[in-house]
């Protein structure tokens, strides 16, 4: 996202304010959004310099349910209750709105963006592997083997199940009538 320096933003303004044009033909000459100027003008018809001044806080639940109720009470647009409220983006809003529609007040929370904490390392495993027990190595092949025969077990039931199948619809072609 592209800043505006304090008195880019006042320019704009104040040619918005002065000259009487509308907001596109404005924005070109000043080689931006319309939509952008547009919510600089409203913030700065209800706030004034102050709406120019760089924000971006963690905003509480309970700052942002108000803004949402207000928002709600006197039926305003996103963008209007962004000027309403002198917040930076009105988009911020729709998410409040569908965060507090999926969870309620606790949806609400400012979670923390960023790289997740470390995972606690597991010990590492000592490198000297200790020989297995003629027992334990014949214990550990016997189930290899009945695991590698569940497999061929399974296969050949498929393979069994495909064939009939095969089987079952070559014989209604046959039967069909034409």
């Amino acid at each position: 996202m592209q800043k505006y320096a304090h008195q880019f933003k006042l320019s704009a303004i104040q040619a918005f304010l002065e000259r009487g044009f509308g907001f596109r033909f404005i924005a070109e000459q000043f080689g931006m959004d319309p939509s952008l100027l547009r919510r600089w003008v409203e913030a700065y018809r209800l706030h004034g310099e102050a709406s120019l001044e760089p924000r971006g806080k963690d905003h509480t639940p309970q700052f942002k349910l108000s803004v949402l109720q207000h928002m709600w009470r006197e039926k305003l647009s996103l963008r209007r209750t962004a000027a309403v409220f002198n917040l930076v983006c009105s988009t911020q809003i729709g998410s409040w709105e569908q965060q507090y529609y999926s969870g309620g007040l606790p949806a609400l929370v400012t979670r923390k963006i960023g790289k997740p904490p470390a995972m606690p390392k597991k010990p590492a495993k000592s490198k000297v592997a200790t020989p297995l027990t003629e027992e334990q190595r014949a214990y550990k092949n016997l189930l290899a083997e009945v695991e590698f025969l569940r497999m061929e077990n399974a296969y050949l039931k498929k393979l069994k199940e495909l064939r009939e199948e095969k089987a079952r619809l070559r014989e209604l072609e046959q039967k069909k009538p034409g």
